[in-house]
């Protein structure tokens, strides 16, 4: 139970950082990526649907618009990621590299996508070169860290 309470609060103060550290450093929201990675790749699938929607939450309230339109913009690159669970294998960069690369074209599409549905929803910046390297090199250990930390560790499937 206290794993969903802090799973509820936590994201909101990593977007928060995100947003701090790509206004500062980045320009690219790595936290939220990772927070995406996390999503598709690493946690139980029973924990997905909570975990994406607290995520949305947070970042309705930060970035402005519906959480539903913060659901479908995060959730279409997730699912389009959760098939390939068996194929991404955790320990080969090669594979998690690809997955952030997937997440940091992937998300400014489905915000395109779904500000042609809604007017209101929130526009997502599309990224040049050096972001993309920089999601890729910076995403799969940002993922790693989230994993292995509470309250998203005790979220995290077991492996086999």
């Amino acid at each position: 139970m206290i794993c969903w309470v802090l799973a509820f609060y936590v994201p909101f103060g990593l977007l928060v950082l995100d947003g701090w550290l790509a206004h500062l450093l980045l320009e690219v929201p790595v936290l939220t990526l990772a927070l995406c990675m996390f999503l598709a790749l690493q946690a139980r699938a029973s924990a997905v649907p909570g975990l994406l929607v607290c995520t949305a939450l947070a970042r309705s309230v930060l970035v402005g618009g519906d959480a539903a339109l913060h659901v479908l913009t995060l959730g279409l690159p997730v699912a389009a990621l959760v098939p390939l669970r068996g194929v991404f294998f955790f320990g080969h960069l090669l594979w998690q590299a690809a997955a952030a690369a997937f997440l940091v074209l992937a998300l400014p599409v489905a915000a395109a996508l779904i500000a042609r549905l809604v007017d209101d929803a929130p526009p997502i910046a599309g990224v040049g070169g050096a972001q993309l390297a920089c999601a890729i090199l910076c995403v799969p250990p940002a993922t790693w860290l989230l994993g292995a930390l509470p309250p998203f560790s005790l979220l995290r499937e077991v492996s086999e």
